[in-house]
């Protein structure tokens, strides 16, 4: 598509995407869109949250007077972790949530997330259609955005309530826990409620600016935060997006616990409790081979969707499972959200360490990954793959030549200019030695920077 990409739609704060006349127009074609398929009575309702970035207000406020342009009304819900919209999308029955951000990005950039109905994302044809709408928006000049009419609602309270309901009081009591929460959403709502449940906190990135999100804290920067569980000492340490519907652990002896390790913790303790419906994972071709063996070994099977949490949604819905995720940190605990949530999974891995009386370090033992290498590069431009029969001709011909329980995955990036590389195989030299081989095919084909 023109303008969606993985999740959304982002670029930089100053980019073709994001100038305001473009954001109007979205605004107008989601108010047309949402017209088109409301039944006649009262006007659609759409709750707007945002995450920390300088940037948020503006744009909220573009976007309001777009949708406000086609009679659409408007809730303003503040700061809030990008669940929280879900939810209250969800909740309040409304027509339409949006979430200004660009998640794990850096404060330069933003974006806008959409949830439908029921607070789950949008589907292909939905966006397309949307971006149809887009393009027939007349153009617009701006000179200047008056503050439209908006109610405001407390979304990020009403988050907050709901994440409580399901949780043990006093279950983090005696921990020590570590917590960075990016400058971002999640820098008003997970300190409050680990802190509720008795933890003892030292947060890092809580202390958003507007500039600062992101900014070598946070999930991305997530290595930053090892050498500092060994030296406090600290019983965890937990480390979100900007948005917070990511979560990375660090285990008490100071090494990373990725996405992969974390759904292989979660789904074999879920096994094992009966608890995963199905008995099946649902991830993506991004994740490690190593959790489907983890997995299976527990009793269990890993079915896998295209990269993107809401794919992981549709996988789980169309085969009735009821927890999913990314390599990434995106984590779906469906029973109790439609998408994504940080703060929820964070809840449930403490709450697997305590119910086992297991530090973290034991339980990641059920994973093993295997050997992988990847690399992002950066485009110039996205053309498309499958219509380029040369390259395609020289990936056939390096995948043949891979060996037996090795593969390749070659795409680009959703939300960044880069085309993302990965070899797996059964041995590291295998895997970093296909990567080299991978990257010079890439080159000669593509236009990296």
């Amino acid at each position: 598509m023109k303008y969606f990409g993985t999740d959304g739609i982002r670029d930089r704060v100053d980019g073709p995407l994001l100038q305001e006349s473009f954001v109007w127009r979205v605004g107008a074609a989601l108010g047309r869109w949402l017209n088109a398929r409301h039944q006649k009575g009262a006007a659609p309702h759409v709750v707007i949250g945002r995450d920390t970035r300088a940037s948020g207000g503006r744009l909220l406020y573009v976007l309001t007077e777009g949708l406000h342009s086609e009679g659409i009304k408007v809730f303003d819900g503040g700061i809030v972790p990008t669940p929280g919209i879900a939810l209250a999308v969800s909740d309040l029955d409304l027509d339409l949530g949006v979430v200004i951000t660009a998640s794990h990005n850096p404060a330069s950039d933003n974006g806008i997330k959409l949830f439908a109905p029921g607070g789950v994302k949008l589907k292909d044809e939905d966006e397309q259609a949307i971006e149809d709408l887009i393009d027939a928006v007349p153009k617009r000049h701006l000179s200047s955005i008056v503050p439209p009419p908006i109610m405001l609602y407390d979304a990020r309270r009403h988050y907050l309530e709901r994440i409580r309901r399901d949780v043990t009081p006093n279950l983090l009591v005696g921990r020590r826990i570590l917590l960075d929460t990016a400058n971002g959403a999640a820098s008003f709502t997970t300190p409050e409620v680990l802190a509720e449940l008795g933890a003892q906190l030292i947060c890092r990135g809580n202390d958003p600016s507007g500039h600062n999100i992101n900014s070598e804290v946070g999930s991305e920067y997530v290595d930053l935060l090892a050498p500092r569980v060994r030296e406090l000492p600290v019983d965890i340490a937990i480390a979100h997006d900007g948005d917070g519907d990511r979560v990375i652990f660090v285990d008490e002896c100071g090494k990373v616990v990725d996405g992969d390790a974390l759904m292989a913790v979660i789904a074999c303790h879920w096994l094992q409790t009966k608890r995963l419906r199905n008995r099946t994972l649902v991830t993506t071709v991004m994740s490690n081979a190593g959790l489907e063996t983890a997995v299976r070994n527990a009793g269990g099977q890993v079915q896998r969707s295209d990269v993107g949490d809401r794919n992981v949604f549709f996988k789980m819905v169309e085969g009735d499972f009821n927890f999913g995720g990314e390599s990434s940190g995106h984590f779906i605990l469906r029973d109790t959200l439609p998408t994504g949530d940080g703060l929820l999974a964070a809840l449930e891995v403490l709450k697997i360490i305590v119910e086992t009386g297991r530090p973290l370090s034991e339980l990641r033992a059920v994973y093993q990954p295997a050997p992988q290498a990847k690399v992002n590069l950066k485009v110039s431009a996205k053309p498309a793959l499958e219509e380029m029969p040369a390259l395609q001709e020289d990936l056939e011909a390096f995948n043949a030549g891979l060996g037996v329980g090795a593969r390749s995955l070659l795409r680009y990036s959703g939300t960044e200019p880069r085309v993302r590389l990965l070899v797996e195989a059964l041995e590291k030299d295998t895997a970093e030695r296909g990567l080299k081989d991978l990257t010079e095919i890439v080159r000669r084909h593509l236009p990296v920077i």
